[in-house]
């Protein structure tokens, strides 16, 4: 059996455990080796971790730092374990217990609080977003390089959502700063993870809604950095949440006009990718399978993915991915002469496109008025 590389991280809190002062101090860092085990896709050792602190929690009801500790080791064991809001609650409660732990919750503080404003991104809150990621930069000591690894992350990642990749490139390069300093690999390959998904969105939106105005090296350099991510992952062992990759390598691909590589990763991980959280994108990942089918001359199943892909519809989802699931599906009818049902996709696409193109302006406009004065190269 192949062994997980050795990470530096891990290596440094096992050591501390070793050496640490006292036992609560030893039962806190084994609450955030568990949260890291989480991270790098090892749950069930994860898991195992988290029971055990429970158990001795269970003597120690007053030990708030630890039922803090276990409870943000929980919410991202939730977290990685299906992508999606069911962490909210019990890192809701680790930022609670820590807001009342006094100084030396300060790094578990903001950590939290930097997790909650990665959640509050994914919600769509964007005023609270802003709000908790100043919160954990603010909160956070130059040494605590988790909390601002993730809350410089959350920063880059919302600033490139919200169309300024300039910017959002010198948050991203703080947070691969603080994640290097940490030893952090499993913090390198999310890094990695959110660039390339977020590079494979805006050059499919712009593929769909801006035509020949598009950089036609953007598909090319979403596809390299959908690669790199799966080439990382390889080397340093994360298994967590295993359809990503190949999921967006497939959506990425349909947008090259590689139908059948495309299609053959549709099929082999869709199932995956729904039980793992991507649920809230399934009309997109319909709406691309069928417009493949449809390329390759499958029309009885590209008609019956794009009836799959409008019944998604009717389950929430984000402005943005709606917008493109949209597109596709008026190319797809169109392609199918339903030229009155190609039409209205396409109809209430832009209408959508123009919502997210105020959506965009409005998120970096609260994130420049709440982060204004920090410099991310000083941070």
């Amino acid at each position: 059996m192949a062994t997980v590389p050795r990470s530096r991280l891990l290596a440094t809190l096992e050591a501390a455990i070793k050496s640490a002062a006292n036992p609560i101090e030893a039962q806190c860092l084994r609450a955030e080796r568990a949260a890291l085990l989480a991270r790098q896709g090892q749950l069930e050792r994860a898991r195992g971790a988290i029971d055990e602190l429970n158990a001795q929690l269970a003597w120690q009801p007053n030990n708030h730092m630890l039922r803090a500790w276990i409870a943000l080791a929980e919410g991202l064991h939730g977290y990685y374990s299906v992508i999606g809001r069911d962490a909210q609650e019990t890192i809701e409660l680790a930022y609670s217990l820590a807001q009342n732990a006094g100084p030396a919750a300060a790094r578990l503080r903001a950590t939290a609080a930097a997790w909650l404003a990665n959640l509050a991104f994914a919600n769509c809150d964007t005023p609270r977003m802003a709000a908790l990621t100043r919160e954990a930069l603010d909160g956070a000591a130059p040494e605590h390089h988790g909390a601002r690894a993730r809350a410089t992350l959350v920063a880059g990642y919302a600033y490139h959502f919200g169309g300024n990749a300039e910017v959002a490139q010198r948050w991203y390069e703080a947070s691969r700063r603080h994640a290097i300093a940490e030893g952090d690999e499993a913090h390198l390959s999310a890094l990695m993870h959110n660039q390339a998904w977020m590079r494979a969105s805006l050059a499919r939106m712009a593929l769909l809604f801006e035509g020949e105005k598009r950089d036609p090296s953007s598909v090319v350099q979403a596809l390299m950095g959908a690669e790199s991510i799966g080439h990382y992952d390889a080397g340093i062992g994360t298994a967590s949440l295993g359809s990503l990759v190949p999921i967006l390598r497939a959506q990425v691909l349909t947008a090259q006009g590689r139908w059948a590589e495309a299609l053959a990763l549709f099929d082999a991980n869709f199932d995956a990718a729904m039980s793992e959280g991507l649920k809230r994108i399934a009309a997109c990942l319909l709406a691309d399978r069928a417009w493949c089918e449809l390329n390759l001359g499958h029309a009885d199943k590209a008609r019956a993915l794009a009836g799959a892909a409008e019944q998604a519809l009717a389950e929430p989802g984000d402005i943005d991915d709606r917008a493109i699931a949209l597109a596709r599906l008026a190319q797809v009818r169109e392609g199918l002469g339903e030229t009155g049902l190609a039409a209205q996709h396409q109809a209430e696409s832009l209408r959508l496109y123009g919502a997210h193109r105020e959506q965009q302006q409005r998120i970096v406009s609260t994130l420049d008025e709440v982060l204004a004065g920090l410099d991310p190269a000083t941070l």
